[in-house]
């Protein structure tokens, strides 16, 4: 044990293959925030425990770090419990900073005899990574943008080309539809931290000498950001924009949506935040056809009233080149398949 060699790796783009199984030792609020993707939650410490060590070492740091000593052998022993990997299993460990939480599990499986590696950094280490590839290498991919004012289907349109091309779906991966009535029943949106974390999976998968098509977003997508680089690259490619008419619209948004009028409290949310930014009088409009449970006219509303003014403002209608247009006489798959196989752009 004296002569133990600790291995210990740098985190390179290529490590998370190398390992068949990756363990983070952090508090699930850790997790939770953020983490390497494919890694499993073997906490050291719970939330609370942290929490308490935490405020312990302040007062009197040898006593803290003797009762966390007992906390992590009590939970390390539940956790050789729950493990079921094999003797083979090539094992990354990693907890904040590459400290003593990780060293303690590490230390422990090395001597049962598995082929355990601690992460040099750890977490810290990783979401550098992270940083710098977003900021120094993502803005190289070439990106296009299928544009349009809401209730086109975008993101229909989006999700068909996915069987063909490179896509990024940002408002799948924020878990928000990137509009006033955005919120998604049962989603919580992810942290910034791990919103970045999928957008750096999704573009390490790629090939970087095809170009990736995109929804037209703001910035913003509900409480996220798309990383600022490669919102700037996202109109310098080919823009398509996607037409359709008004009635087409409120039908896609009324079967897109339905959830909305389902669940009066949703509703009651969102409309709580339109009538802080819109004229008063045709709020009253807007909600005068909710009221009636008339929903095709609240759509209609809700479209002439604040989405399509507001698009006119977005950078998409006021500042992005058009490459060309589509039209679709219906938004379902069928149409968007026969514009996508007809449109030379794609």
């Amino acid at each position: 044990m004296k002569n133990m060699r600790i291995n210990k790796v740098t985190f390179t783009d290529k490590t998370i293959d190398q390992y068949s199984v990756i363990i983070d030792v952090r508090t699930p609020l850790e997790f939770k925030e953020d983490h390497i993707p494919g890694s499993l939650n073997y906490p050291v410490l719970t939330n609370k425990q942290r929490h308490e060590i935490g405020i312990k070492y302040k007062e009197n740091s040898f006593l803290a770090k003797k009762i966390g000593a007992q906390l992590i052998s009590n939970n390390i022993a539940k956790i050789l419990s729950k493990i079921k990997f094999d003797k083979k299993s090539n094992i990354l460990i990693y907890c904040w900073r590459g400290g003593l939480r990780s060293l303690s599990l590490y230390l422990v499986l090395k001597q049962i005899g598995y082929d355990s590696h601690l992460l040099d950094g750890g977490y810290k280490s990783y979401r550098k990574s992270v940083v710098k590839y977003l900021e120094e290498t993502a803005p190289k991919f070439k990106f296009n943008q299928i544009m349009g004012i809401t209730g086109v289907g975008k993101t229909l349109f989006l999700k068909e080309l996915a069987k063909k091309y490179q896509i990024i779906d940002f408002e799948g991966l924020a878990q928000h539809k990137g509009s006033i009535l955005g919120n998604i029943p049962h989603k919580i949106q992810p942290s910034q931290k791990y919103f970045e974390t999928l957008i750096w999976g999704k573009l390490k998968s790629f090939n970087p000498k095809k170009r990736i098509w995109v929804e037209a977003e703001s910035i913003k997508v509900g409480k996220l950001n798309i990383p600022s680089l490669i919102w700037k690259s996202m109109p310098l490619g080919r823009n398509i924009k996607i037409n359709a008419s008004l009635d087409e619209r409120i039908k896609y948004i009324l079967k897109d949506y339905k959830y909305f009028t389902s669940d009066p409290k949703l509703m009651s949310e969102a409309l709580r935040v339109l009538k802080q930014i819109i004229p008063k009088e045709n709020f009253m409009n807007i909600e005068k056809s909710l009221k009636k449970k008339n929903y095709y006219e609240f759509v209609r509303a809700l479209i002439i009233y604040h989405y399509d003014k507001a698009y006119k403002k977005t950078r998409a209608e006021s500042s992005s080149s058009i490459f060309d247009q589509i039209y679709l006489e219906k938004i379902n798959l069928s149409h968007i398949r026969k514009a996508i196989n007809l449109n030379k752009n794609f």
